[in-house]
């Protein structure tokens, strides 16, 4: 029974853990921002780290500032 349980209740698991990753992704980014701003960096130099590395686009980077 505990393994039935299981297989229903894995896909939800696993969209529970995916959502706190992204999450636990996003303060770490926006951590690093306020990091950045604290140094002197600008918005586009912030935004130029963020499309270099972690691949962002334009548009991905400019939620983060």
């Amino acid at each position: 029974m505990c393994q039935a349980l299981l297989e229903i209740m894995e896909p939800e698991i696993m969209k529970i853990k995916e959502e706190t990753r992204q999450e636990t992704m996003r303060e770490a980014i926006l951590r690093a921002v306020e990091g950045f701003r604290d140094l002197g960096a600008d918005d586009d130099r912030i935004k130029e780290i963020l499309k270099k590395k972690y691949a962002f686009s334009d548009e991905e980077a400019e939620k983060y500032l």
